[in-house]
């Protein structure tokens, strides 16, 4: 009995040693992942012309940073509209609102310009008649506010006419026969560069000469 009991041991630390043999492996935890860096987000590519243009260097964004409000604002740091773009791209009902918002927008602070001239020129009047401000000061204000009220009403009809057009749906290209789209894109391309000639020419109009004494 005891030599049974004995086997019956030694049989069951057998079974418990092939039990650990064949018993499947705990599956190990993964070791964490390191922390991700946050890179710092780049400013949003500027939009022209309903197009994205790409994203400018740090050190172009530091600079214009260092420019002044007036500075931004002027024409010449804006890049020029494509007009081959423009024209390919957009439908032709599309360019012509286009057309009028900037025309209205533009009348319309021509207007408020107008408006405050009469105003100086109407104080500057009894100024005048007081003997306070000589008869040249009205004469130079008078000659401003009819500048602008010109422009002003250029503006308007110019305007007033882009509504009264009318225009197909669709792009200009869709308006003419395939067989002359070449053509067409190289006239296209002649009035771009007539157009970026004349801004060009209107930047440096007025603009001193360096080589004047």
């Amino acid at each position: 009995m005891q030599r049974f009991h004995i086997l019956r041991g030694w049989l069951a630390e057998q079974l418990v040693r092939l039990g650990k043999r064949i018993a499947p492996t705990p599956p190990q935890r993964p070791s964490p992942l390191p922390e991700l860096v946050k890179a710092p987000l780049s400013p949003p590519a500027p939009v022209l012309g309903g197009l994205t243009a790409p994203p400018r260097p740090t050190s172009d964004l530091a600079g214009h940073a260092s420019l002044g409000a007036a500075a931004l604002a002027s024409p010449a740091n804006r890049e020029p509209l494509s007009v081959e773009e423009a024209v390919l791209g957009r439908s032709m009902a599309l360019l012509k609102r286009e057309a009028s918002d900037c025309l209205a927008a533009l009348g319309a602070a021509h207007a408020l310009v107008t408006s405050a001239r009469l105003s100086q020129v109407q104080l500057v009047r009894e100024q005048v008649e007081r003997g306070t401000v000589p008869v040249e000061a009205l004469a130079a204000l008078a000659a401003d506010y009819q500048g602008w009220q010109n422009d002003q009403v250029r503006l308007f009809d110019a305007m007033a006419l882009v509504l009264r057009m009318a225009v197909p749906g669709g792009t200009a290209l869709e308006q003419i026969d395939p067989h002359l789209h070449e053509q067409a894109r190289s006239h296209l391309a002649s009035l771009s560069t007539e157009y970026q000639r004349g801004l060009l020419m209107d930047q440096f109009r007025d603009t001193p000469s360096t080589t004047d004494p």
